[in-house]
């Protein structure tokens, strides 16, 4: 059977057949419009769809990207974290040798690092991409630049993809972070102490700052702290000084040389009858993040530059040593030096004394004596050639600058010790009860028992309440915990001379002295000689005969302390010179301290030729510390 059309009607009229021949048209029109628009609508998605695609494929690139970019970055971040690692292992001989380990080349010079390759970016058990890392290294003041290139991969590097996989997406950064020492900002301050601070007097007088890592109380007494403005840096350029960054601490917009005052790590308490620019509120400064205090356990990086400085020792005309006291074989350990105005002791640069230290009397010249034993100060310590003025004569940056400019060539001591310093008659009797009475003390706690923050009294955390979030559980728990080397340190090279695997690392966790080793409570014991005082044992200028009886070079009423001190154990001291003040034109920097007086006033005189860290300018060094690594540059490179 075939279909057949519907056969036409020819009697129809001639209108009717326009008609018809009319609707046929209209009809074929209306099919085309709908043909066209059909296509139209169709060609439009088509290209819709092809956008769509284009922009998701595009958008996925983009995000890509970004990934690989992170997993880029995250590899710069592991880089700097291993870097800061090594600093860490080997802090306590020099900031930047480990880090030199891993870079050095056997040659003298530094090879191309490379710490990783096609590392795993993991996110749980699942792989979010790798990076490869290549460090380079070169020299500079005090320290090294590193550039580190990091090149992310995304879902991995070419090398761990199937065969025939597309090319992975890749990302490179070049960064260049600083790696230096600088002097430790501890020396920004008159009076700093790394445990809690207590001004416990109406007639101390701090001028300068005053800072503790603990709390810092008062008891209600009546101190002054003036204060004095920090600065970032100060240029010595053709016998002109310049301070550059002023900080302003206390947040009023002005450089007017009133800020500074006192600072905590945790709260500053019973203040309210603080006299000066620290007993205004926004001149407190409470729960400041802590700052470390340097690490004389190996004074190796000190011995090198007393050497390579020629620093030397003498009283009147009679040199005592040159660099190092006690390296060579058969050589004295210990210093004697007492100082006369015709017989001055005369320090230039940088000296290290491996054991003991007894000094007092006379000083002049520019320098430093680091001592790997305890400092014993008998008597006063005088400048021949001091500055005019223990201070300039306001806190305002031109004052300063004026004082400063006036007083470099003028004498400046530091007296930095390895173990403790102790002023006064340690022999006499009511010496050794206050003294004693204050080391045993639970707020002056020394036991390396207290905890992760390193600072005693903290165990409730600072909401002082026990079993929360903030509580410092390690503290008083009767282990000494710390970190050690592992078999990794070992095979890179970050295990120190004299150092082995599960050694304590020195300076990590409890370890508050840094030297490796756990110390219980400071006592007087560790405050005495270790043996007698006579010439087969002692350098310098002892008598022939001796000191048999160490009260007749010592006093029980000191006046006057012409130095910049630094111990990371206890400053010891007892004077009662009742009618007469007691000055100190330098700092007092202790991890604990034991300083009892009697006096109309305790004179605690800041030597502003310290601030930021400069009287390596006068020919002092200060004690270093590793600087917070900075970023040079940075550029996402392809």
């Amino acid at each position: 059977m075939r279909w057949r059309p519907k056969e036409v009607n020819m009697q129809a009229t001639t209108s009717d057949n326009m008609s018809d021949s009319r609707s046929n048209l209209e009809r074929g029109s209306v099919l085309l419009g709908v043909l066209v628009t059909t296509m139209a609508l169709s060609a439009i998605g088509f290209m819709s769809t092809l956008l769509v695609k284009t922009e998701i494929k595009e958008s996925r690139r983009s995000f890509d990207e970004l990934k690989t970019l992170a997993i880029a970055e995250a590899g710069f971040e592991r880089t700097v974290h291993q870097l800061r690692d090594a600093i860490k292992k080997t802090a306590f001989i020099d900031p930047l040798l480990g880090v030199k380990a891993l870079l050095d080349d056997g040659k003298g010079g530094y090879k191309t690092y490379l710490p990783f390759t096609a590392e795993a970016v993991m996110d749980g058990a699942n792989k979010i991409g790798e990076f490869s890392i290549s460090v380079t290294a070169i020299d500079r003041d005090n320290g090294l630049d590193i550039e580190i290139t990091s090149i992310g991969y995304f879902p991995a590097s070419a090398a761990n993809l199937p065969a025939g996989s597309p090319a992975p997406t890749k990302r490179t950064i070049k960064a260049t972070i600083r790696l230096e020492t600088k002097p430790s900002s501890v020396f920004d301050y008159a009076y700093f102490i790394n445990n809690w601070g207590w001004f416990y007097g109406n007639s101390i007088f701090a001028n300068g700052n005053a800072r503790s890592n603990g709390q810092f109380d008062v008891a209600g007494y009546a101190p002054t702290v003036t204060g004095q403005p920090m600065y970032d840096d100060i240029v010595w350029k053709s016998g002109k000084v310049d301070l550059l960054g002023y900080r302003d601490d206390n947040n009023d917009g002005k450089m007017d040389g009133l800020d500074g005052g006192i600072f905590s790590g945790w709260d500053i308490v019973n203040a309210k009858n603080v006299k000066g620019e620290g007993g205004k509120a926004k001149n407190q400064h409470d729960f400041e993040e802590n700052i470390p205090m340097p690490n004389l356990t190996n004074l190796d990086q000190y011995e090198k530059i007393a050497i390579d400085e020629d620093g030397e020792i003498r009283v009147g005309n009679m040199k005592i040593f040159e660099g190092v006291l006690g390296d060579d074989p058969g050589e004295k350990q210990n210093l004697y030096l007492i100082g006369t105005t015709s017989k001055p002791i005369k320090i230039t640069g940088t000296v290290v004394v491996r054991g003991d230290v007894i000094i007092a009397g006379v000083v002049t010249g520019e320098g430093a004596i680091y001592s790997g034993g305890n400092i014993y100060v008998p008597n006063d310590i005088t400048y021949k050639n001091g500055p005019l003025a223990a201070r300039p004569k306001d806190n305002t940056e031109l004052e300063t600058e004026v004082w400063l400019q006036a007083n470099q060539n003028k004498d400046i001591l530091g007296l930095f010790a390895r173990e403790n310093i102790v002023v006064g008659d340690l022999t006499d009797s009511t010496w050794r009860f206050y003294v004693s009475s204050w080391l045993s003390n639970p707020m002056n706690a020394s036991e390396e028992d207290a905890g992760a923050d390193q600072i005693p009294n903290t165990k409730k955390g600072k909401d002082g309440k026990l079993n929360t979030a903030d509580d410092d559980v390690l503290e008083n728990d009767n282990i000494w915990t710390v970190e050690r080397y592992t078999a990794y340190d070992l095979a890179k090279g970050l295990i120190p001379p004299g150092k082995s695997v599960n050694d304590p690392i020195p300076g990590t966790g409890e370890d508050i002295d840094g030297d490796g080793k756990y110390d219980g409570t400071i006592t007087l014991s560790d405050l005495d000689f270790k043996g007698p005082l006579n010439k087969s044992t002692w350098a310098g200028n002892m008598p022939a005969e001796g000191i048999s009886d160490y009260s007749t070079i010592a006093d029980m009423a000191i006046t006057n302390l012409d130095a910049n001190f630094y111990t990371n154990h206890a400053f010891a001291w007892t004077t009662l010179p009742w009618i007469k003040p007691v000055n100190v034109n330098g700092s007092i920097v202790s991890r604990n301290e034991s300083i009892i007086y009697g006096a109309p006033a305790l004179n605690l005189n800041y030597d502003t030729r310290v601030v930021a860290g400069n009287g390596v300018a006068s020919g002092m060094v200060i004690p270093r510390v590793a600087a917070p690594i900075t970023i040079i540059s940075w550029s996402i490179v392809e």
